[in-house]
């Protein structure tokens, strides 16, 4: 499970936002190969980024994911390079991903950025562990970000004509969730659940030939959607549920981080439901399964 390219981008802001601070604050550029060697960072890694890169760490983390880090005559997989064994191209991708999780580690740890990088860390499966600088899969078979690409699939799949709306609030979510901005990421994934609804619902509506009136409101298309057979009472009941727990405001003794992440995995997991259920929904002419 490799890191995303939007940690990769997140861990190059948390470096340059340390280096900036250290020198607002000490008036001098830190160390960083004092500050990585003194973390078991190897010294060819150590030599090579301070002379080759200058810490210019998007090329560092780019060629790192790349497999390019290592060949700085450009005999790329071979016995030239600088960790001073052979590496085949699969060895040098391994190894870029070793060193860009321990990269990850640190810059989880950095004043002032770390914490963007942590939650975006959260979205790939990570936590990190700060006292060893190492990441752990989060408990679970999948991830934020695995979930999130499995229902934007769906969604562009299924042709709903708002699919552009559901995928943009479901973009804004997340990018507001890995800032800290818990409560406007929490009214982006309400706003992506409500969107999904009106979809299936209008969609329904047009095509389905059902008697039964489509009304204006989230609750009342709900009610639409069960009364048409669509959803489940079971499944209603769920929905409202987790509708409610997006639409409440705050929730007395539940930490606003926390419920920033529990807004994105009902809303990423409902999202999936509404949409598998919708592809055979409309494969059977927007009418009741058989």
């Amino acid at each position: 499970m490799p890191v995303s390219q939007r940690s990769i981008v997140k861990i190059v802001h948390s470096f340059r936002e340390f280096q900036a601070e250290q020198v607002r604050v000490y008036k001098s550029e830190p160390s960083f190969t004092e500050m990585l060697y003194e973390r078991d960072f190897p010294g060819w890694f150590l030599t090579h980024a301070r002379t080759e890169y200058r810490w210019n760490w998007m090329r560092i983390l780019m060629d790192l994911r790349n497999g390019q880090f290592y060949f700085p005559s450009g005999s790329y997989f071979s016995d030239r390079n600088i960790t001073g064994k052979y590496l085949s191209h699969n060895d040098a991708l391994i190894l870029g991903e070793t060193l860009i999780r321990a990269l990850a580690a640190v810059a989880a740890t950095l004043d002032p950025a770390g914490e963007f990088v942590k939650r975006s860390l959260e979205l790939d499966g990570f936590a990190v562990n700060e006292e060893k600088l190492t990441l752990v899969p989060l408990e679970g078979p999948v991830s934020a970000q695995q979930e999130e690409d499995r229902l934007s699939a769906l969604v562009k799949n299924t042709g709903l004509p708002n699919r552009e709306i559901i995928l943009k609030h479901m973009a804004d979510g997340n990018g507001l969730y890995t800032e800290g901005k818990n409560h406007a990421s929490v009214n982006e994934f309400r706003n992506m659940v409500q969107a999904l609804i009106d979809g299936i619902s209008e969609e329904t509506d047009k095509h389905g030939g059902h008697s039964t009136g489509l009304g204006s409101r989230t609750k009342n298309r709900v009610d639409y959607l069960e009364n048409v057979n669509f959803l489940t009472p079971d499944e209603k009941a769920a929905l409202a549920s987790a509708w409610g727990l997006l639409s409440a405001g705050s929730h007395p003794g539940l930490p606003d981080r926390e419920l920033a992440r529990i807004s994105l995995v009902l809303a990423l997991e409902f999202g999936q439901l509404l949409m598998l259920k919708f592809t055979n929904w409309k494969s059977n002419g927007h009418r009741a399964f058989s």
